[in-house]
């Protein structure tokens, strides 16, 4: 039983039972049709710019309407998972998310970085999006493109394309609908639409939705359900069609968030304990500072421990203040992963506005001339704990800072500044136990401005040209006080305070304490020197040309060549962190003229490199694709589509983020993205119209992957190359008119190229004759040989003045001793060396005390990061019709996921494999189509399975811990839809 509408905007073929669509198919009964009828619909999209059925296009497209989305429970864009192959999805640390297709995503941390997966609403992409916050609510279809777009699209994409279209207006046709659910975790969620006609040639709809929930996990401090939502969106959209040849419409749409969202999980650590003994020699108390670099390289299950929190860059300089005499977490840690200790629970803010407005004109019967517009803006700010672990010892009562030297007068103002070792931080508040927060915002401004021509001729040939321009804008410090991101810590504000009480004397001038308000009222000021900060202003500038051009060799034989030209130009201000800089730096007359967050030049580099105080990055490229697809008459199908293309992708480089003033840690741009893609498919149905079967196989050869790495507290990027192989393959049966089994298979085959690259978590590549030590200035890392520490730690036994000498190895300050070539003759050390492997692959030697990056490891044959092996995902429904039940119908469905393990990392040490993870979704659901009322009951992830979805290593001063993303618990609930 199904219900008709002749909406020219509803792209059902047929009326439908179920609109369900791995190839975008729809399950259609006609009324007329006898009872044993099996013969599936299809869904008609838009892929290339044309209303095609999804058969009849020659791209690796899933397409869902919104009865499909409702069915299969796909709320929001993370669920789209469990229904399209080769897709993973997992949120990010700093508010974003990775929705990689075929393993290609965003795996960079950059500002100026682009996805490898585009963005789009109504065509529209969307450099800032709110995919994994916001709900899908009255949608015409969901489409999920797979491999590299360009020649379609608005922007370049390498991993396919997400494009959420939206429902609109229908004309002289009242329309409505509401839907409200309960379930647990005190669930309550409504949305609905109305469709209001205005005459003959004008129509209105609005649209909306509001959800809020308890959490989904616990703050073990506050004892409050923290993980919650309230958000709610509303969509304002009308159409005109004034002539036959002119239509256009015009959306509005709003989305708000506030609630205590987690943007990070549970952080998970294997402690690296302090070295108590090395080579079976003793280690000093101040000596053992520097021998833990936090946690160790083991696998996520068997990360049991809290950090150690001396080699955080909080921790080592709380020790260094006074405040602490070790490790500060010495409990074992609480092990279940929805559990979170914190002084203050999370806070979340996310909006969104986007206008959208599109015109179309038939230029002629056979010319379609179409303006497609946007402006958008977004913002983000998440606040949260940032180890997520409540330190078990409290700060000294009576401290000495830096580590004694200071005498009776350092413990005076010890006294002074913390009585009773409690710390008065302005933001974090009074407390006499370490806390360290994170603070990660954003607010953005684009424009869109796309025209194209396509045309619909008769003869053999024909085209879809396009040229878009698109302006962006994001991070604005003036204009928003929580844009960039912070590590709030008050060991780092005591440490700033002791300065001060100093006269300046620890960091070369007075420090800037910002007291502007509290973390919970988010009213600091951002221009304090007690905290980490760091700041990308960052604009864009990006024109592209586009077109396809379709020739019909013959009948069933149609050749498709694509071009695309791309221009992007970007700017980033170089704003560098100010953690613990003095006010003179950046002072009146300063080359920042006053404020830390206004750009500052670097000294003898081209405007183009940061001498003006901006970097500049220009990228042009032309790329592009080309194919065929035929149709033959094959006796054993009812229909058949071959097709195979080869496209040529890109995605521009970038700038890095900011380092601190005058380092040169890392180089500031990295370089475009390539990709080679081959691609066969074909697209069958079979046995009358009841069962659809398709394939898709791929190869990719990809030049220069963008990847990130954090170093000294910055996300770094760097390129790498990899090839990719795959093969999908879905599935539709309809055995019997009221039953319906759909199937999908991803295999995934990735690996690494020839690269060589340091492992942070595991520098000395297991190596026993080097070690890893903590460098007391910038808390990173580095490693020198074995042989020599244990000398100079033989040396300290018998000299023990030399006590403390090791916190300076990785400096490379040993003045003290006659420098490192001094101190190295003699302690006897002269002609040992130890050979490694740089970041480049060659060999190095380096001296005894030589401290170095680490041991490179070739990643060659490794997998790529976020790419499953395998994805599988089956799905049956059952509808008894009505008159089974009186007047009610009633349908019930499972559907069933599986993803194989993956890896979080292109290093696939044990730390980086993610377990593989199951989700059951079960429905059932009572129609009463006279009344238009639809009951159901529903349950997601009905096993409660807790699935890791990713994982994030932090860097060296962080403690190289790792924040794990997770999967939803089990819901259930009941909702009621009433439509008219």
């Amino acid at each position: 039983m199904s219900r008709n509408t002749d909406s020219k905007y509803v792209l059902l073929a047929g009326a439908s039972a179920l609109a369900l669509s791995f190839f975008g198919t729809a399950y259609a009964q006609e009324e007329t049709a006898p009872d044993d009828s099996r013969r599936l619909g299809t869904v008609t999209v838009t892929t290339q710019k044309v209303e095609q059925s999804i058969q009849d296009v020659p791209i690796a497209v899933s397409a869902f309407d919104e009865e499909a989305l409702n069915k299969m429970q796909l709320s929001g864009g993370p669920d789209l998972v469990k229904s399209i192959p080769n897709v993973s999805f997992t949120k990010g640390n700093f508010n974003g998310f990775n929705f990689k297709i075929r393993g290609i995503g965003a795996d960079l941390v950059a500002q100026s970085g682009d996805a490898g997966v585009g963005i789009h609403q109504n065509d529209v992409p969307l450099t800032a999006n709110r995919l994994f916050e916001a709900e899908f609510f009255d949608m015409e279809r969901i489409e999920v493109l797979r491999g590299p777009q360009g020649t379609l699209y608005g922007r370049n994409a390498t991993g396919g394309v997400f494009n959420a279209i939206t429902a609109k207006p229908v004309l002289e046709e009242y329309q409505g609908n509401v839907t409200a659910t309960l379930g647990n975790y005190g669930t309550k969620k409504i949305k609905g639409m109305l469709n209001v006609p205005i005459g003959e040639k004008v129509a209105v709809r609005l649209a909306g939705n509001y959800l809020e929930r308890s959490g989904y996990a616990t703050n073990t401090v506050t004892g409050e359900s923290i993980d919650g939502r309230e958000l709610y969106g509303y969509r304002a959209t009308i159409l005109a069609e004034p002539t036959e040849r002119l239509r256009g419409w015009l959306s509005y749409e709003y989305f708000e968030e506030e609630d205590n969202r987690l943007r990070s999980g549970k952080q998970l650590c294997t402690k690296s304990p302090l070295k108590t003994s090395f080579a079976g020699i003793p280690v000093s108390a101040l000596d053992q500072t520097v021998t833990s670099q936090g946690c160790l390289d083991t696998p996520l299950a068997d990360m049991k421990d809290r950090l150690n929190s001396v080699a955080t860059l909080g921790g080592g300089l709380g020790i260094t203040a006074g405040l602490l005499s070790g490790d500060a977490f010495t409990q074992p840690a609480n092990l279940n992963l929805r559990q979170i200790e914190s002084a203050f629970d999370p806070q979340y803010y996310a909006d969104q506005t986007l206008i959208t407005g599109k015109v179309e004109f038939d230029v002629t019967d056979s010319l379609k001339l179409t303006y497609l517009g946007s402006y958008s803006e977004s913002g983000s700010v998440s606040i949260e704990d940032y180890n997520k672990q409540s330190p078990t010892i409290a700060f000294n009562a009576n401290g000495q800072p830096l580590f004694g030297t200071l005498g009776p007068a350092g413990a005076a103002i010890y006294q002074a500044l913390f009585p009773g070792g409690v710390v008065n931080d302005p933001i974090l508040g009074a407390s006499n136990f370490f806390r360290t927060f994170d603070v990660a915002g954003g607010t953005s401004e684009q424009t869109t401005h796309e025209l194209r021509l396509q045309s619909s001729f008769d003869g053999p040939f024909n085209f879809n040209l396009g040229v878009i321009a698109m302006d962006f804008e994001a991070i604005d410090p003036a204009s928003s006080n929580t844009d960039g991101y912070y590590v709030i810590s008050n060991s780092l504000t005591a440490l700033a305070q002791i300065n001060n009480a100093l006269g300046g004397a620890l960091f070369g001038g007075q420090v800037p304490i910002d007291s502007g308000g509290s973390l919970v009222d988010q009213s600091f000021t951002g221009l304090g020197g007690q905290y980490f900060r760091s700041l990308s202003p960052y604009e864009l500038s990006s024109v592209a040309v586009f077109g396809e051009g379709y020739y019909d060799i013959t009948d069933n034989l149609k050749a498709t060549v694509g071009l695309r030209y791309t221009k992007d130009e970007k700017t980033q201000a170089n704003v560098p962190t100010y953690l613990f800089t003095p006010g003179v730096v950046y002072g009146p007359g300063s080359p920042q003229n006053g404020s830390p967050i206004n750009p500052r030049p670097v000294a003898g580099q081209t405007p183009d490199a940061g001498g003006d105080g901006y970097f500049d990055a220009s990228f042009e490229e032309v790329t592009g694709r080309a194919g065929l697809d035929w149709r033959p008459d094959v006796g054993f199908t009812d229909d058949t589509l071959l097709y195979g293309f080869y496209s040529r992708g890109y995605k521009g480089g970038g700038i890095n983020p900011p380092q601190p003033a005058g380092a040169n840690l890392f180089s500031q741009f990295f370089d475009p993205e390539f990709i080679d893609a081959f691609e066969i498919g074909t697209k069958n149905t079979l046995a009358n119209g009841s069962l659809q079967l398709n394939a898709t196989g791929f190869y990719y050869d990809y030049q220069g992957y963008q990847i990130t790495q954090i170093i000294n507290r910055t996300s770094v990027n760097f390129n790498i190359d990899t090839k990719l192989k795959g093969l999908e393959i879905e599935t539709i049966w309809n055995p019997v008119s009221t039953f319906v089994v759909n199937a999908n298979l991803g295999l995934l085959d990735s690996e690494l190229g020839d690269l060589y690259s340091i492992d942070v978590i595991d520098r000395t590549n297991g190596r026993s004759d080097l070690v890893v030590l903590k460098n007391t200035s910038s808390y990173s890392n580095c490693v020198i040989s074995a042989q020599g520490y244990a000398t100079v730690l033989g040396a300290i036994q018998m000299n023990p003045a030399l006590t403390g000498i090791t916190r300076n190895l990785c400096t490379g300050d040993l003045a003290a001793v006659g420098g490192r070539a001094g101190f190295e003759a003699l302690l006897g050390l002269t002609g040992v060396t130890v050979t490694y492997t740089d970041a480049n692959g060659n060999t190095q030697t380096a001296t005894a005390l030589q401290p170095i990056e680490g041991d490179a490891k070739n990643l060659k044959g490794n997998s790529m990061p976020g790419a499953p092996e395998m994805t599988f995902n089956i799905g049956a429904e059952y509808t008894w019709l009505p008159g089974s039940f009186g007047d009610w119908g009633l349908t019930g469905r499972v559907d069933y996921y599986r993803q194989s393990d993956s890896m979080s990392r292109v290093y696939n040490s044990p730390r980086d494999k993610l377990p593989s993870w199951d989700n059951m979704n079960v429905s059932l659901a009572f129609t009463h189509d006279p009344a238009g009322v639809r009951v159901e009951l529903f349950g997601k992830n009905i096993f409660d399975e807790t699935a890791i979805t990713g994982a994030y290593l932090t860097d060296d001063s962080s403690g190289l811990y790792t924040n794990i993303f997770l999967n939803e618990p089990r819901t259930y609930g009941i909702a009621v839809t009433k439509s008219w």
